[in-house]
């Protein structure tokens, strides 16, 4: 294959969507034929990771100072593919390096990210999607995004995201930490919601519902990091839930097995806000494989993964979320009919491997 450069903000250990999808598909080639360069300083895991300041937020346009640090490193390296999947800007280094040097892209689209590059340069972000060799997607819903463009139809590929999370490896005692650690019994409820802290994910709409609904002896766990963190700790607090709710956003990935494994139920009702959807929905999949009855919101990539009442419970606002949690508790029956749908739906997903496999052929062309 071509000796590619993964030019990217996030990457692994990074907790995040976009950094586990680069993370799975590239940790199966062989570190002599790839180099990764990246903009978050906790990434420094091997000799062919790189951390560099790519944008300037001083200067026009912001990434004017990397592109030449980049073009330095991809000729002393040889480089002689890029993979980005990053549309804005790091899609538009890309296109001037193949302006530049005749080197070769192929972009990754994930949802947000191609809509609010349309939205704000429509007319540029329509000649680097054309100019790339490939356009990677991670769901038919992100796909769909393109249909403005219709020459660019033989350009996209679906690409879905898959399973990093190792089961194999589960130790029990390992869980039982982790429950004494939150001071939680066994007979607690876990409610378990994992993914960024974005308006988004729609994890206030669950601490509406459980603060509305009356269940007995419950925890409700929310793993992830971001803006909407203070938001959230505020709502905790104005609904008295401080000692019902734990937000943690210091959890490594190695350790979410341990957290699907705690839960009882998976929530995560995320919503559509005008340009951002849910392009795919990661950690629906995790959820489905760790055998979780899940309640999800009922829109975007996730309607790829999950059937409403066949593997899943779908909401599309907080009376319908209400409902759904209120038979979940309620219905043994239920939670073991959709884990059980949901664990076989997971498994209808290629390997990291099997994918990481279709990049290396079209790195090749």
């Amino acid at each position: 294959m071509k000796k590619t450069l993964l030019l990217t903000k996030e990457y692994f250990p990074f907790f995040g969507g976009v950094a586990n999808y680069c993370y799975s598909l590239f940790k199966y080639f062989d570190q002599k034929d790839y180099l990764v360069i990246c903009d978050h300083p906790q990434v420094k895991t091997a000799d062919n990771v790189l951390h560099l300041a790519l944008e300037n937020k001083y200067i026009w346009p912001s990434w004017f100072f990397s592109f030449w640090k980049i073009k330095k490193i991809i000729q002393q390296q040889k480089i002689e593919i890029i993979f980005t999947p990053n549309i804005l800007p790091l899609g538009s280094i890309a296109y001037f390096l193949h302006k530049f040097l005749h080197i070769p892209y192929i972009l990754s689209l994930h949802g947000l990210d191609i809509n609010l590059a349309l939205a704000s340069k429509k007319n540029f972000t329509y000649k680097v999607l054309k100019q790339a060799q490939s356009i990677l997607v991670n769901s038919q819903a992100t796909a769909k995004i393109l249909n403005c463009f219709p020459d660019l139809k033989d350009k996209i590929i679906v690409l879905y995201p898959s399973l990093t999370l190792d089961f194999a490896h589960f130790d029990e005692n390992r869980l039982e930490t982790l429950r004494a650690s939150l001071k939680l019994d066994k007979q607690t409820k876990i409610f378990l919601s994992v993914g960024r802290l974005s308006p988004r994910k729609g994890h206030d709409l669950v601490l509406e519902a459980l603060a509305h609904l009356e269940i007995d002896d419950w925890h409700y766990l929310i793993v992830g990091s971001g803006s909407e963190k203070e938001y959230l700790e505020q709502l905790i607090a104005k609904l008295n839930l401080t000692n019902k709710v734990s937000i943690l956003s210091a959890v490594e990935n190695v350790d979410l097995i341990y957290y699907y494994k705690l839960a009882n139920i998976f929530l995560l009702p995320q919503k559509q806000l005008l340009s951002d959807l849910e392009g795919f929905g990661m950690v629906f999949l995790e959820a489905a494989s760790a055998a979780l009855p899940i309640i999800a919101g009922n829109n975007g990539g996730v309607l790829e993964i999950l059937s409403h009442k066949e593997n899943a419970l779908l909401v599309n606002n907080l009376a319908e979320l209400e409902i759904a949690i209120k038979t979940l508790v309620e219905d043994k029956s239920l939670r073991e009919q959709l884990s059980i749908a949901a664990q076989k739906r997971s498994q209808y997903f290629s390997s990291a491997q099997t994918q990481s496999e279709k990049l290396k052929k079209l790195l090749s062309i």
